[in-house]
């Protein structure tokens, strides 16, 4: 888990946490300082379990917590136990090449379903729009669990410019002809190895 985490300022301006009531914001501000919330701005939990750390009444936090979700600041799959925060990364990017590396640590304690899918995508739309050397540590760091992450890095480095370009367009194809970007192949690929997801 990382152990500092950098909270804006400016949070104070933004127009979905002013709507928050009291308890809304301090829900929220419990879940952006939670010490079990990974470098990916994701955690597994459940709301009675966090209700019970903060000495609340479940349903008063989870009315609080759904101010939150409703305003698009905190993501979760009931199902799953996972809760997301999607602007994390944003206003907590990684700082090198091995934090993205230590992101694979991360993952793993991440429960598998379609919300760890989509912080995957964030993760890695992070790390690629830093730098070639953040998207090269992000395809090296998940490269072991998802073999074929490294065999299309090697496929890109192989192909001619405009072999790129035919190939980017037509994208990836699941088994349903439906077209898929590299990371929702990825999230599919964790499913099919019996659920492991990405390790």
């Amino acid at each position: 888990m990382s152990r500092y985490r950098k909270v804006d300022p400016r949070i104070w301006n933004d127009a979905g946490f002013r709507q928050l009531t009291d308890a809304g914001k301090l829900a929220f501000l419990f879940l952006i300082t939670h010490p079990n919330l990974t470098s990916l701005g994701a955690m597994r939990a459940t709301l009675p379990g966090l209700a019970a750390e903060l000495d609340w009444q479940e349903e008063g936090f989870r009315e609080a917590f759904l101010e939150a979700l409703q305003q698009g600041m905190v993501e979760h799959d009931a199902k799953a136990h996972l809760v997301a925060l999607p602007n994390f990364i944003r206003y907590n990017p990684p700082e090198s090449p091995n934090v993205v590396k230590a992101w694979a640590g991360a993952v793993d304690l991440l429960p598998e379903c379609d919300l760890k899918a989509l912080v995957l995508q964030r993760a890695e739309a992070s790390a690629v729009g830093i730098s070639k050397a953040f998207g090269e540590a992000f395809v090296q760091a998940f490269a072991k669990s998802m073999p074929y992450l490294k065999q299309e890095q090697e496929q890109e480095q192989n192909r001619t410019p405009s072999q790129g370009a035919d190939l980017s367009e037509r994208g990836s194809r699941g088994a349903d002809g439906k077209r898929r970007g590299r990371l929702a192949v990825v999230a599919g690929a964790g499913r099919a190895a019996g659920g492991e997801g990405a390790r």
